[in-house]
């Protein structure tokens, strides 16, 4: 059964793992984990994410998927699990960095580049050497539940 929970201590040793064969540097993330969720299937842990608030913004990244459960659609339930979070917390945009684009693109971001909110990336989430980002407004991203 899948399950998108959030971190316990017992987990850093997997994100540590999955983020350094993905080419990813600890870092400043790890000392903000009150939104750094674990997916599980069954028992075993296959990917992860983070999302980052301050002030009226979200901030995500770490969106990884193990290589030997991609392609089940597990990275699309962590984005959206991060995004209800942000939503439920009166944010009306993330930013995105460090995660694929294309896949990105597929969950409705757009690419941006721009310095201040680079510099706001860098500051919330740390250094990750790139030059773009990807922005999603959360206004009607969830659509609501038909009634029948």
């Amino acid at each position: 059964m899948l399950q998108i929970r959030k971190i316990k201590p017992e987990d850093i040793g997997f994100v540590t793992e999955i983020a350094s064969e993905n080419g990813c540097t600890v870092g400043k993330l790890l000392s903000n984990i009150e939104n750094f969720l674990i997916c599980e299937d069954g028992n075993v842990k296959c990917g992860c994410g983070c999302l980052t608030m301050k002030k009226d913004k979200g901030y995500m990244s770490w969106v990884i998927v193990s290589k030997d459960h991609r392609r089940k659609q597990l990275g699309g339930a962590i984005t959206k699990a991060l995004l209800n979070i942000a939503d439920l917390n009166g944010i009306d945009e993330v930013y995105a960095v460090g995660i694929l684009g294309d896949f990105l693109m597929a969950m409705g971001f757009e690419k941006q580049s721009s310095r201040v909110v680079m510099d706001d990336i860098k500051e919330v989430l740390g250094d990750f050497n790139v030059t773009e980002y990807r922005r999603v407004f959360l206004k009607g991203y969830f659509k609501p539940c038909s009634k029948k």
